[in-house]
């Protein structure tokens, strides 16, 4: 006997839908030349025997219901999916000040303005130049 995977379905996967427990995953691996977890292709046949069958209830209950796991999934399609139904995402820090020694210090911003505005030198506390972009406050501002 044979099924057919489905996208996103494990060696896991079929076990439980074919043999009614994921402890049938040993032999469905033996049985096909496959690692536990190998990766399966949507269309693959896997093949088992009735005699691998671990629990037919549960097969056959996965059967009447139509229920087919395919729990196949990388880590970041889970996390967007975790983060679509409501999981906040993490913050991003950004890196101290301190570990830098080449760094524009923020609150010098004004005073480095100024300075420019009155067309006087500007100290240089760093190997960084600052660089006017636009020439009107407003664009400035709002850039």
């Amino acid at each position: 006997m044979q099924i057919i995977v489905n996208d996103r379905q494990t060696l896991l996967d079929i076990a439980v839908i074919a043999l009614g427990s994921a402890a049938g995953v040993f032999a469905l691996a033996q049985r096909n030349g496959l690692s536990v977890t190998a990766t399966l292709a949507d269309g693959q046949a896997v093949a088992y025997e009735l005699e691998d069958v671990v629990s037919l209830a549960v097969r056959s209950a996965y059967a009447l219901r139509h229920i087919s796991p395919a729990t196949d999934i990388d880590p970041a399609e889970y996390r967007e999916l975790l983060y679509q139904t409501g999981t906040k995402r993490p913050a991003v820090m950004r890196p101290w000040l301190d570990k830098y020694d080449d760094v524009l210090v923020v609150d010098k911003v004004d005073e480095v303005l100024e300075l420019l505005d009155r067309k006087q030198p500007v100290k240089v506390q760093s190997k960084q130049e600052f660089t006017r972009v636009f020439s009107d406050p407003f664009s400035e501002v709002f850039s």
